[in-house]
């Protein structure tokens, strides 16, 4: 029997959240991203919306914070997501229309290589 307060025992990982695979994981084809979006605007009601518009969406989520405003919506095909492009770029909800675009996924920042095609240390400033 697990102890009380402690769920599944002790540390099984269960509902931690951490390490885990994101759901905006996968082909960028399969994705879009959304803008313009009302600021109280919550992930169902977005879900809600692009599926009255006749496509079904796999994984919906709304940005908050500095990316407040912004959301992004996966398909299971990018064929789905295509089309849904179409339909959601200049559709409205509360009132603001939406601009859709592609996912681009950003760059990672790599360290800047040394003569030996080694990585250069970080730099640390000295006080």
């Amino acid at each position: 029997l697990p102890l009380k307060g402690y769920g599944k025992g002790y540390g099984k990982g269960y509902g931690k959240g951490k390490g885990g695979k994101s759901r905006l994981a996968g082909p960028p084809e399969q994705k879009i991203w959304l803008g313009n979006l009302p600021a109280d605007l919550k992930w169902k009601e977005l879900q809600t919306h692009i599926d009255e518009l006749g496509t079904k969406s796999a994984w919906v989520e709304v940005f908050g914070g500095k990316s407040a405003g912004t959301g992004a919506v996966v398909f299971k095909s990018a064929e789905d997501a295509q089309t849904a492009l179409a339909a959601i770029n200049g559709s409205t909800i509360k009132d603001q229309q939406i601009t859709a675009d592609t996912w681009v996924p950003r760059p990672k920042e790599e360290a800047p290589a040394t003569a030996d095609g080694a990585a250069a240390p970080a730099v640390v400033p000295v006080a």
